[in-house]
């Protein structure tokens, strides 16, 4: 929430009044839909290495980055149903960026309450 009014607050220092405000919590349910379909195309898989083994410069691969799409699919459904721990997966998807960082977090798992959607989501897009 802090975030947001921050945001709202600094366009309107600026002048400006924006013609419509949404939130990316509108699109959870979106988001998760594509996620299932990014992991369906092989396109993305549930990780376990640790924040740490994914941080600093050229970190190694993920040994998880091929897993069958059947499990990351189970995994990933168990992730959105609180059966994982924080911190023990994450949905990454297949790709490497311009800077050369492979495999970015597209969600992870966060016991917390959604300021917009409440408890209807423990994992959250990134």
């Amino acid at each position: 929430e802090k975030f947001f009014v921050g945001i709202r607050e600094m366009v309107e220092w600026l002048g400006y009044k924006p013609y419509k405000i949404t939130h990316s919590s509108d699109y959870f349910d979106q988001l998760y839909e594509w996620a299932i379909v990014l992991i369906k195309k092989g396109l993305a898989y549930v990780c376990h290495q640790k924040s740490e083994e994914m941080k600093g410069f050229n970190p190694p691969p993920s040994p998880w980055r091929d897993r069958p799409i059947k499990e990351s699919l189970q995994l990933f459904d168990d992730m959105k149903n609180g059966k994982i721990d924080e911190g023990d997966a994450t949905l990454r998807m297949k790709i490497t960026l311009e800077e050369g960082k492979q495999d970015p977090v597209a969600y992870r798992i966060k016991f917390l309450p959604h300021h917009r959607t409440g408890d209807k989501w423990c994992i959250y897009p990134t």
